[in-house]
């Protein structure tokens, strides 16, 4: 990707409802050239548009990064539970004596213990590790300004 590809992407995390003209005048980069890139990147590229939410507004307070390490043979049934739950946020594939670790996200810790517990009971779960988050501080940054991009990218 060159500097004005990466600009266009930036431009798209700091703010996929900027409209073209604003992505134009900041990225110096024609409407139409946006226009096609953008519609090339849909193809592949860019995996899905989305909101970032304040969770703790809407009334769920308790969020957690928790590691799972699960015995072997219940790695798939284990991955495919948390897949499925309403709690759980994010759920990555993890190394380092790990499994997976999960974002989860309840509206109180005591809900999120239980359905831990739950879990503990369910799988043969060898280690657990429980990261609460006290306060967001930077979320989705990497590759969000197009100034940056353009000054920076190589």
């Amino acid at each position: 990707m060159d500097k004005r590809e990466l600009a266009i992407i930036a431009s798209l995390r700091q703010n996929c409802r900027k409209s073209l003209t604003d992505m134009s005048k900041e990225t110096n980069i024609p409407v139409s050239t946006l226009h096609e890139k953008i519609h090339s990147y849909s193809k592949g590229l860019i995996r899905k548009h989305t909101a970032l939410v304040d969770f703790g507004r809407l009334g769920y307070n308790t969020r957690a990064k928790v590691m799972l390490k699960v015995d072997k043979t219940e790695r798939q049934k284990l991955q495919n539970f948390l897949n499925i739950s309403k709690h759980v946020n994010t759920l990555l594939k993890v190394n380092n004596g790990f499994d997976f670790m999960a974002e989860m996200i309840f509206e109180h810790i005591k809900d999120m213990e239980d359905f831990l517990e739950t879990i503990e009971h369910k799988f043969k779960i060898t280690n657990k590790e429980t990261f609460y988050i006290i306060d967001e501080l930077k979320r989705e940054a990497f590759l969000a300004s197009p100034s940056l991009v353009t000054l920076n990218a190589v």
